[in-house]
């Protein structure tokens, strides 16, 4: 058995320290890599949600517009079913940003930053 001085265990938990701070530097670019990614999404949704808004609206205009000319219902119909299609396709974009928003909070360096709870400090099960 050999006995370890001070400086040994000196400088094993300071490559302990700089293992950790490394582990921890390096999860908060992969958080920051996810976080670019999931904004450029949300930027690229809300894009396309604004171009399907202004189709819709165009279709209902355009329906309106049919309607009114017309009153034979199956052009109107045809644009307002298609009006309905590209609104629901914006509503699951919108879904898709608030999913993605999630990612933007750096949740796992978050928790891994926030110091053990008081019963796990001690060695407690909770």
């Amino acid at each position: 058995m050999s006995a370890t001085g001070p400086l040994d265990d000196l400088n094993a938990l300071r490559r302990e320290l700089r293992g950790l701070v490394h582990d921890q530097l390096q999860l908060a670019g992969l958080e920051l890599r996810l976080a670019a990614h999931s904004l450029m999404t949300m930027i690229a949704a809300a894009v396309c949600i604004g171009a399907l808004l202004v189709v819709a609206w165009l279709a209902l205009m355009g329906a309106a517009g049919l309607g009114l000319i017309g009153m034979g219902l199956e052009p109107a119909m045809v644009l307002l079913v298609l009006a309905a299609l590209t609104l629901a396709l914006a509503g699951l974009l919108r879904a898709l940003i608030r999913r993605r928003s999630r990612d933007l909070g750096l949740p796992a360096s978050l928790r891994a930053l926030r110091p053990p709870a008081a019963g796990i400090r001690n060695g407690e099960t909770p």
